[in-house]
């Protein structure tokens, strides 16, 4: 792996990498987008080593990269009037278009298609590379096929070393996700892959413009793919991931509770959520997209935390999604296929959670609320709402009505010691609730009693500890075992005989 400097010393060491191309040798370079594995994109021998290096499907098409624009027409049979239209607003940059091939394209390279994809990139080193080279250079990302893209030198050598000779280190990429490809051998523009140019910018200059339906379907057998990205699975980690849509609030409870109970059953999953919902997921491990606004961060940020969670074993991975922004759809889009389309809707919670205290359990009460905010769970304030002198049962009774009363679903109660309180609500038919020191209490008596009240000591546990046996409560399922349920039966009053 050779580093480069962005200084004249490249200069040397891009000449015999291009060298190397040449003579049908791979190499991988940067982009502005990811890491490319690049071969001499005119010569079938070539572009044979790239599928092989990659373990990629052969009817898979390869892009080829150009440096300058009079580089196209010798590729394609015509240039239509779109692509100048296109190339003139943004290339060089992150577009790849479909041109009907010429002769002097292999099929090897195209995939067995009459079509070829070509892009002229922006980083100044992937440019100079394929000068040096003075051939186009047919490029795929440069990863082990299906994992995700590489953006840094060392995610290249972690899949292809041993496979290829030589890797051109660059730096990070600076966008982090694949360029958009636009077919243009159709009456009007379609977007294969969505990419840093979005449709929106490109209806700009045609209105007609469309996303193709298989962009965010599940792909057919028998489609052959005209674009890289669209039938087969790409940009995957190793663990199972799941894809949660939902309000901010839904998913955070959905993926609280599923990755929790894997958690018992002595899995390891990890959750990637924006910035600003991190906080969402106290307790399981999280790898942050960064600020979700734009979508920028997000994009440049994915695939290395894809990767991440692969480095730290994680089995189950859930995402939230990022389809704010312009670059909304692109994300979505590399999520859904990291996920093999394994996409879950998260249900809104319509219960709420009552929660009550005396004087007594008022400062611990506010530190909840404000942890209940924070999850993004709706609760009913009973009550009291100060430090002055009241009575605890008058607020164990409401709260405990609530629950009984289906106004809610679950239900937190704090007085000093939390006995008093406790003992008010348990009066009150349907209630179970249950006094919890520790984490370990919380869960017991949810898996074996379903208690539907946890009860707390303001002046026994503090707000550390006593915010993490609320979670535990509200988390933690019912197991649903016999004897449990025949063990709660008998603690409900018997009805008297009328």
């Amino acid at each position: 792996m050779v580093r480069l400097t962005g200084t004249e010393a490249d200069t040397a060491v891009i000449r015999e990498a291009g060298e190397a191309l040449r003579r049908g040798e791979l190499v991988a370079f940067p982009t502005e987008t990811v890491y490319g594995l690049g071969g001499n994109g005119l010569d079938a021998a070539s572009s044979a080593k790239i599928y092989a290096a990659k373990g990629r499907p052969s009817d898979n098409p390869l892009i080829l990269h150009i440096a300058e624009r009079e580089e196209l027409a010798p590729l394609v049979t015509e240039i239509p009037p779109a692509a100048k239209v296109l190339a003139d607003r943004f290339w060089p940059g992150p577009m790849t278009l479909i041109f009907r091939k010429s002769a002097l394209v292999p099929k090897e390279t195209t995939g067995g298609l009459d079509t070829v994809a070509v892009r002229m990139p922006s980083h100044p080193a992937a440019r100079a590379l394929i000068r040096a080279a003075g051939v186009p250079v047919a490029a795929p990302s440069a990863n082990l096929s299906g994992r995700p893209s590489p953006t840094e030198a060392d995610r290249v050598r972690e899949d292809l070393d041993g496979r290829i000779a030589w890797i051109l280190d660059g730096g990070p990429s600076e966008i982090g996700l694949e360029s958009t490809i636009i077919d243009l051998t159709g009456p009007a523009p379609v977007v294969l892959r969505p990419g840093y140019i979005g449709l929106s910018a490109l209806r700009e200059l045609f209105p007609e413009a469309s996303l193709d339906p298989a962009v965010s379907a599940p792909p057919r057998e028998d489609l052959r793919p005209k674009a890289p990205g669209m039938k087969y699975r790409h940009y995957a980690p190793k663990g199972r991931m799941t894809l949660v849509k939902g309000s901010p609030e839904a998913t955070a409870v959905y993926i609280r509770r599923e990755a929790l109970a894997l958690q018992a059953q002595g899995k390891k999953p990890g959750v990637l959520c924006g910035e600003e919902s991190e906080g969402r997921y106290e307790g399981l491990l999280t790898v942050s997209l960064g600020k979700t606004e734009g979508g920028a961060e997000p994009a440049h940020r994915l695939y290395e935390a894809l990767r991440r969670m692969d480095d730290l074993g994680v089995t189950d991975i859930f995402s939230e999604c990022f389809d704010g922004g312009p670059l909304g759809e692109a994300l979505m889009n590399r999520l859904t296929k990291a996920a093999g389309y394994h996409i879950v809707q998260a249900e809104e919670e319509t219960k709420m959670i009552a929660i009550g205290c005396d004087h007594g359990g008022f400062e611990l009460k506010q530190e909840i609320l404000r942890h209940l905010e924070k999850r993004g769970l709706a609760y009913r304030d009973l009550g009291c709402y100060g430090t002055a002198s009241c009575d605890y049962p008058v607020y164990g009774r409401a709260v405990a009505e609530a629950v009984a009363g289906g106004e809610c679903e679950r239900g937190i109660l704090i007085c000093g010691t939390g006995i008093g309180i406790s003992i008010t609500a348990n009066k009150v038919k349907g209630i179970r609730a249950a006094l919890c020191t520790d984490c370990f209490m919380a869960e017991a008596t949810r898996l074996h009693n379903d208690a539907n009240i946890l009860a707390l000591g303001g002046r026994v546990v503090g707000p550390g500890l006593a915010l993490k046996i609320v979670d535990t409560f509200l988390d933690t399922p019912f197991s649903g075992e016999e004897r449990h349920v025949r063990r709660i039966s008998q603690i409900e009053p018997e009805e008297a005989d009328e």
